[in-house]
C-alpha cells in the first residue's frame, strides 16, 4: 500500500462499528524504516481534533478503511521527541547516492499494511522526468539512510539495473540482468 493512500482513509471501531474519523497523516520511524503510528482527524476537516494510534495497535488496514480494535487506543496527538516523519516531511526529501550522485525526490512509499514495514521508495528523478511523471522504485534494502534532509542510496552493484514506471503502471522491482 503507498503511504499517500492512507489519507482520507475512514476510522471504524470493529467494536462498536463507529467511525472515529479519518486518517490525516502517518508517522514514519527513519531508523525502523515502518509506520510508527497514524495520525485520525476527529469531527471535520478543518477544525477537527487530532489523535494518534500506534501501527502495532490497528486491527487491520484495507483499501476503504483503517479498522481499530476499540476506540481507547488512540491518544492525544504530539510532536513527542520528533524522530518520526510526517508524510509531508518524507515526501520531497532529496535522494543521493552514497558518492553524491542526485536520484531526484521521493515521490512516495509503500509499505506492508500488517507490518508497517517500508517495502520501497518510489522516486520521481530530476529535471524533465520527474515533470513527466516517470517514477522509479527503489526497494528498501537499496536505501542506507533515511534523514530529516535527504535519503541516501547504497551504491547499486554492477549486474543490477533500476527499472522506471510511467503512471499508472505497476512499480517495477530492481532485478538482475543476464549476462
Amino acid at each position: 500500500m503507498e503511504l499517500r493512500a492512507l489519507r482520507g482513509l475512514a476510522v471504524i471501531v470493529v467494536e462498536s462499528g463507529e467511525r472515529l474519523g479519518e486518517v490525516s497523516d502517518a508517522l514514519i520511524d527513519p531508523q525502523e524504516r515502518r509506520v510508527a503510528a497514524l495520525r485520525v482527524r476527529r469531527g471535520g476537516r478543518f477544525r477537527g481534533n487530532l489523535s494518534d494510534v500506534s501501527f502495532s495497535e490497528l486491527q487491520s488496514i484495507g483499501p476503504d478503511a483503517v479498522m481499530l480494535p476499540q476506540r481507547e487506543v488512540l491518544r492525544p496527538a504530539s510532536d513527542g521527541e520528533r524522530t518520526t516523519l510526517r508524510i509531508d516531511e518524507f515526501v520531497g526529501l532529496r535522494v543521493v547516492t552514497e558518492r553524491g550522485e542526485a536520484q531526484g525526490t521521493v515521490d512516495d512509499a509503500e509499505f506492508d499494511p500488517v507490518s508497517g514495514a517500508l517495502t520501497t521508495v518510489v522516486i520521481a528523478p530530476p529535471g524533465i522526468g520527474g515533470l513527466l511523471g516517470r517514477r522509479r522504485t527503489v526497494p528498501i534494502a537499496q536505501v542506507r539512510t533515511i534523514g530529516r534532509d535527504a535519503v541516501v542510496l547504497h551504491e547499486i552493484g554492477s549486474g543490477e539495473r533500476e527499472d522506471e514506471r510511467q503512471p499508472g503502471t505497476e512499480h517495477p522491482s530492481v532485478s538482475a540482468d543476464a549476462d
